[in-house]
């Protein structure tokens, strides 16, 4: 067991050294590592452990370090940042480690490839006086709301500060709690293919235990500490892994079979996939996308899933007007955004996005959405969806547009949200991760007048 721990010690610091050298996205690095290694399920358990608890509580184990080595972490290279934080992980919140084991793997570590004798060094005497004081370095009691929040939550202060402005403290830390849990794997069910009850029973025999989402009937959540993305019900295209929130914008887009449907930034596929499904794989889904790689995977996923009305096309939001002559029956904009409302699944981005990103990515969405609605048939449907908890790129850019395109009127289908999510005054949806306990989006519906 010691040398496969290791070795999954040894994987998380190259995951991590990706991640933060390459701007590498985690779960993709994880579950291709995860799909290419004959890891058991111990090791693979250890491994996700490692990479999603390090770049949730970056801060504070920078703080634990810098505590006890009286030097700047961020100074340091790359990949030794990721090996000490990687030790100091296993120090501070994995009690089954033995602190031996997590100092004698690091300092191995640092001697190994890209490594030399001086990381080991420190290391070894770092981890070692964390080792020894771990027990009596709380996190300090600060008066500043913001700082002491941001250490303890492991956020950025920007970030931190915008939430005590906008929630107060408790509902605040309420969200910063939520953000430092691992976000719950949720299914749904390809009604193509299968049902709820014959999917739950299946994973059921296999050990898998699962609940019924809340917020859709055909969504169900895996119980912690099941691992079902290599699932042979996730190859057979029974089930795709998608959050609610993302579910909930295919929901209140509501496509009807027959229907033609415009998917204006489509992206992986998931969201044209469901659409599918709900549409009965009769009509037609027209899916943009400027990045092929994204275009590659949404192909792949409509292969798996059944879904064989979707037409993947290369092309910008801004310009969907061209792709579906004569328009859309309805029209779907997910906008690329800062994502800040995924930080239990990309714990990563906390440390990526600026504050200025906020007003840079508003603009492109506002854009994005001006420039799909042109596909809107008269008597048509749109909606506008990001998963971000900021209200510059949600209740803003809905505002703009509804300020600005008077054809465009907001509109709740019947039984929507049912009690899924919040219904905000000002028009349109929001979801947190706190409250509804999915990913934290916005969205909102208009219906073009006949004229």
């Amino acid at each position: 067991m010691a040398e496969r721990a290791a070795g999954a010690r040894a994987l998380a610091v190259d995951l991590l050294t990706r991640v933060e050298r390459d701007r590498a996205y985690a779960s993709l690095l994880l579950d291709a590592t995860l799909a290419r290694r004959a890891l058991d399920a111990r090791e693979a358990a250890l491994l996700t452990e490692l990479t999603y608890g390090v770049l949730r509580w970056r801060a504070t184990l920078d703080w634990l370090l810098e505590t006890v080595g009286r030097r700047r972490i961020a100074d340091l290279p790359v990949r030794l940042r990721q090996i000490l934080r990687v030790g100091a992980y296993q120090l501070r919140f994995l009690d089954r480690v033995p602190a031996y084991a997590a100092v004698s793997e690091a300092v191995a570590a640092a001697k190994g490839p890209g490594g030399h004798e001086g990381w080991a060094s420190l290391a070894n005497a770092l981890l070692r006086r964390l080792a020894e004081r771990r027990e009596s370095l709380p996190v300090p009691e600060m008066a500043d709301a913001t700082e002491r929040l941001a250490l303890a939550f492991s956020h950025p202060p920007w970030l931190v500060r915008r939430w005590l402005a906008r929630f107060g403290e408790a509902e605040a830390t309420a969200l910063l709690q939520a953000d430092q849990s691992p976000a719950p794997t949720v299914l749904l069910v390809n009604r193509l293919r299968a049902d709820a009850p014959s999917v739950a029973a299946r994973l059921a025999a296999d050990g898998v235990a699962t609940t019924a989402s809340p917020l859709l009937p055909e969504a169900l959540r895996v119980r912690e500490g099941a691992s079902v993305r290599h699932h042979s019900l996730v190859a057979e295209g029974k089930v795709q892994v998608m959050d609610e929130g993302a579910a909930l914008a295919v929901a209140l887009l509501d496509p009807q079979p027959g229907e033609t449907v415009l998917d204006a930034c489509a992206g992986g596929g998931n969201k044209a996939a469901r659409m599918t499904a709900v549409m009965g794989n009769v009509g037609r889904i027209v899916a943009l996308d400027v990045s092929e790689r994204a275009r590659r995977r949404l192909g792949e996923a409509c292969t798996r899933l059944g879904a064989t009305i979707v037409e993947p096309k290369a092309g910008d939001a801004r310009e969907a007007s061209r792709h579906v002559p004569g328009g859309a029956d309805r029209v779907l904009v997910d906008a690329p955004c800062t994502g800040l409302g995924t930080l239990r699944r990309h714990p990563e981005i906390r440390w990526r996005v600026p504050e200025a990103d906020l007003a840079r990515l508003a603009a492109l969405q506002r854009d994005l959405l001006r420039g799909a609605a042109e596909a809107v048939r008269p008597g048509g449907c749109l909606v506008y969806a990001v998963c971000s908890t900021e209200p510059e790129e949600g209740e803003a850019v809905g505002a703009a547009f509804a300020g600005a395109a008077r054809a465009f009127q907001e509109e709740v289908p019947v039984g929507f949200p049912a009690g899924s999510c919040t219904r905000l005054p000002e028009g349109g949806f929001r979801t947190f991760p706190h409250r509804e306990g999915c990913d934290g989006f916005y969205f909102i519906r208009w219906r073009r007048g006949l004229r």
